[in-house]
C-alpha cells in the first residue's frame, strides 16, 4: 500500500470514495493472503510428514487447523490493509505529489 500511495491518491483526487479504496485494498489483501497460504500449506504439510517420519508420532495437518490458519491469515491481511487505508484517508492528494 505504501508503495502505491501516489496511485491511490490519484484515484482519491479523481473522486473515488474512501470506501471504494478500502474495498480495493481488501480485495488485494484477500488475494495475497490466499496466494501466500497455498505454498505455506504445502510446506507445512511436507514438514508435518517429515516430522511424523522422523519421530514416529502420529501427527498430521487436519482440515480444521488449515482453515483456521487461512481465516487468521486473511484477517491479518485485511487489518493491515485497513491500517494502510487509514493513512490514505488522512493524506491530502495534493500533498503526496
Amino acid at each position: 500500500m505504501a508503495d502505491h500511495l501516489p496511485e491511490y491518491a490519484t484515484l482519491k483526487a479523481m473522486g473515488y470514495t474512501d470506501f471504494y479504496l478500502l474495498t480495493v485494498v481488501f480485495q488485494e489483501a484477500f488475494i495475497l493472503a490466499c496466494l501466500g497460504f497455498i505454498p505455506g500449506l504445502s510446506l507445512s504439510m511436507f514438514l508435518y510428514f517429515r516430522a511424523a517420519q522422523a519421530t514416529g508420532l502420529p501427527i498430521m495437518m487436519v482440515t480444521s487447523r488449515a482453515i483456521t490458519v487461512l481465516i487468521l491469515t486473511i484477517t491479518m491481511c485485511c487489518i493491515s490493509g485497513g491500517i494502510a487505508v487509514g493513512k490514505l484517508k488522512a493524506a491530502d492528494p495534493a500533498d503526496i505529489f
